[in-house]
């Protein structure tokens, strides 16, 4: 996510200079890229798993018993049907997607974006 704020800001820098060479006038902040800061403020047991994304541990698939079996290793005990509203937050802020088998039945599978 990073990266994509990154190129937003050097986006942002050449449309500034695009528009001084145009004649208009120069942006404040010209040559700082703007510092655009993602809502990560996650709290509770929402907080723990986005930890998890960040680690990579949502890079392959995830069924919601291997996120449980994670956490219960980091020290948070919780059953599964706990996780299923912060994994939903998750879901909805874009921080990870979801994903039914390829036959249709089973658990979803959850994986970072």
């Amino acid at each position: 996510m990073n990266k994509h704020i990154e190129i937003i800001g050097q986006i942002e820098a050449l449309l500034g200079e695009l528009k001084t060479s145009l004649g208009a006038k120069p942006p404040k902040n010209i040559n700082e890229p703007s510092k655009v800061k993602p809502v990560v403020n996650f709290s509770g047991l929402a907080g723990e798993i986005y930890n998890l994304i960040q680690e990579g541990f949502f890079k392959e698939p995830k069924a919601i018993s291997e996120i449980q079996n994670k956490l219960r290793l980091e020290g948070i005990k919780k059953p599964t049907t706990s996780l299923m509203s912060p994994l939903l937050l998750l879901i909805r802020k874009k921080a990870l997607i979801r994903s039914k088998p390829a036959e249709g039945k089973g658990p979803f599978r959850y994986h970072q974006r």
